[in-house]
Order: structure tokens, then sequence, then C-alpha cells
């Protein structure tokens, strides 16, 4: 389920003031509800699950022209199945030339569960960041930024699939400073993470990263990602090292009254020992289609979308083609957008024999576990200002998965509805 704060953010209710830290409220009531349906041995399975909210926020921020910006928000809420507090803030230093020199964020979280609650599998915890910044040398084109942070997550009763870790790191990065239609940035970083009931699966990592963001005049843009992690985990007998590639590239390209988009990920895990649990595998996904409209009003775009995994012998190895479609618009009153997404995932083994690793087999295929399926992806977010203080935020998601095999059909979803009054 999302976090219930989660949409009291969508304005901020602060005024345009210049000369004085400026401060507000506001309070929110809505209803989470969550519903995940699956095969569970020969019977089928629904779990459901809904909350009633009430939360209460506070703000404030620093004068806009200030040398010394902070901005500060604090919230907490209670409802049917538990209470959550929240606490996020952000300070900056600026030099007479305006430059930021100096960044501190932080974020914190906490949850704790009623004894009736229905989350049975689920522990109180609290969850934190801390990020620092420095900027020593800001040319005119570019800056120096060197950062730490650190972070944690502390379960009130640990389990296997609730671990308790920390995690800390510094990185040094390069960033473009210009305004312009070009921006660029990269650096590397050095991280670690703990697991205190778990240190056999405590790591290391090196990262490496890239981006460059382009745009024009006439809506054309090209926007590019990469990031490269070497994982060095403690007992490999547990969890074998491994090399990661992430890559983000979305473009946009004038054709007619709109553009034509490509956007295209890829994931790539290359384990220094591969075993049944951790294997190399690739997965690229791909969206090409055509973007209309006015953006001033509403846009529209449509188009197919493929994606694989590719897991070598694995039976997780699939081929999945779709077509995606979506509506955005954001007026003074009512906007948001909704994506409907249809298609088809085929797995490219099915009738591989399991055995127990001993070469007996235990009497049932790939296919029992691993069926082809149709699917719906459909995600809806929006906002409508019924008054000046008065907003109603939604937020949905539904992907159902119709399988070869009906036992196998299963579906996730969660839906959100919440009032919001900012006096």
């Amino acid at each position: 389920m999302l976090p219930a704060a989660c949409l009291a953010q969508t304005g901020n209710g602060f005024l345009q003031d210049n000369d004085r830290a400026v401060w507000s409220w506001d309070l929110a009531s809505g209803v989470d509800a969550y519903l995940h349906t699956y095969a569970l041995a020969l019977d089928d399975t629904s779990e459901a699950l809904s909350e009633f909210m009430v939360q209460a926020g506070f703000q404030g921020r620093s004068p806009r022209l200030a040398n010394h910006r902070w901005r500060l928000r604090a919230e907490a809420s209670t409802g049917t199945e538990l209470w959550r507090q929240r606490l996020e803030g952000d300070y900056r230093f600026l030099d007479q030339d305006r430059h930021t020199r100096f960044r501190l964020r932080g974020n914190f979280w906490g949850r704790q569960y009623k004894r009736t609650t229905e989350y049975v599998l689920s522990s109180d915890n609290l969850e934190g960041r801390l990020e620092a910044r420095v900027y020593p040398v800001v040319g005119r084109m570019a800056a120096l930024d060197l950062r730490a942070w650190g972070g944690l997550i502390d379960y009130k009763t640990p389990s296997t699939l609730e671990v308790d870790y920390n995690d800390a790191g510094a990185g040094v990065f390069l960033r473009s400073q210009s305004l312009g239609n070009h921006m660029w940035g990269g650096g590397v970083r050095r991280a670690r993470r703990a697991y205190p009931d778990s240190s056999a699966i405590d790591r290391d990592t090196w990262s490496a990263e890239a981006d460059y963001d382009f745009h024009d005049l006439e809506g054309q843009s090209v926007r590019f990602f990469h990031k490269s992690d070497r994982r060095l985990i403690a007992d490999e007998t547990v969890r074998p090292s491994a090399w990661t590639h992430w890559t983000d590239f979305a473009g946009l390209v004038s054709a007619g009254s709109g553009h034509v988009y490509l956007e295209a990920q890829s994931e790539i895990w290359n384990y220094d020992q591969e075993n049944d649990v951790y294997f190399n595998s690739w997965r690229p996904e791909t969206a090409l289609g055509y973007r209309g409209g006015d953006i001033l009003a509403a846009v529209w775009k449509v188009g197919p979308v493929l994606e694989r995994l590719d897991a070598g012998d694995s039976p997780e190895t699939y081929t999945q083609l779709g077509a995606r479609a979506g509506v955005e618009s954001y007026g003074s009153a009512v906007g948001g957008s909704v994506t409907l997404e249809y298609g088809r995932r085929v797995f490219s083994q099915t009738d591989v024999p399991v055995d127990d690793g001993s070469g007996d087999l235990l009497g049932f295929s790939i296919s029992d576990i691993y069926s082809d399926f149709n699917y719906w992806k459909i995600w809806l977010i929006g906002s409508w200002r019924i008054s000046r203080k008065f907003s109603l935020d939604f937020l949905a998601n539904y992907e159902p998965e119709n399988h070869t095999e009906n036992i196998d059909d299963s579906a996730i979803g969660f839906a959100s509805l919440h009032l919001i009054w900012r006096p």
C-alpha cells in the first residue's frame, strides 16, 4: 500500500513572499485500498486490504531571496491499520552569486501497526536518509559536487522479508552549470550496506554514472542516463558478487503537428558465479510511438511496447509485446493522466523437467510454474481542485494476468482517494 502521506503534497500551500518565512498547514482524509489475487496450491487466494486515514501536515520555508534557504515539512496520520509519521527538510547555502555551495537534505519515516491490523506479516519500522553536498568549485560552465550520505531501516521485529540495514557512502561528481539546452553530469561513488542480522550479505559497491539532457524550442529532446555498479558481497557462498548496468534513454523528434517518441531501458546483471537463484540476465524494454495534442490543454501518446528478459537457460526467459496509450492534461481545476497497456508475455521454455539438484525429478515441469499470459496495466493519477481550500487527489493502478493455465491467473492493484484541506 502507498504511504498515506504521499498524496498530501500535490500543492505546497505557500504564498509568494520574498521577505519572510512562510508557514502553512493542511488536513487530509481518505481511503487507501490494496488488492492481490494469486494461486495458492489448488485454490485461488485473494488478499484485500483497505484503510481509512486522517492526516495533519505542517510546513514552512525561508524567504525566497535568502542566502540561507530552507524548507521543512512534518506530517502525521492515524488510520484503521496504522500510525504514520514523516519529517523531511532541505537546507541550502547560496553565495553572493546565487550559486549553491552547501546542501543538506533529510527524510525520515515512522510506521506503527495497530494490534487489530490485517498486515499480520508487517513490523513497526523506522526509515531514514540524510545527504550532504558541498560545492567547493563553481565555475561558469561546471561545478564540482562532493556528496556523503547515510541511511537505515530498522524493524521492531526483523524477519526474512523485513531485514534491518544501514548504509553510508560518498561520491565525487561534476555537473554543468549552464542554463542552456544542453545539461550534463557524471561521477563516481562508493557505498557500503550492512545487515546487522545477516552479515553474510553485507556489500560494498563502487558506482559510475553519467547523464545528458538536451531540448529545443520545438519540443525535441534527448535524455540519457547510465549507471554501472560493482557489488562485492561479504559471503559469496550465500550471494555472489556481481556487475550491474542500468541505462535509460528517452527522445522526442518533431513529426507533423506532434512528435515521435522513443523510450528505452536496459538492465544487465552479470554474476561472478551463477546458480539457480542468481543468474546472468539482460532485460531491455523499448516503447516507440507518436505523441500529439496541445501541452497547454491535453497531450496523448500511443505506440507498441517490447520487453524481453534474456536469462540464458533459465526458465524465466520471456518475450513480452504490448500496446500502450495514454492521455494527460493539467488544467487549472482538474489535472491528471491515464495510461493503458495490453499485451502478452511468452516464456521461452515451458517443457523443461524440474529436479531437486540431485538429478531426481520432482514430478512437474517448468510449464507448471511459468505459463504464458495476456496482461493489462492500468495507471490513473490526478487531482481535482474543488475550491481554493479543498482538493481531491486520486491514484490507482491495476495489473491483472490471464494465464494459459487458469490456475496461474493473478492480479495486483491499489487505489487511493484523499480529500485535502489547505486553510
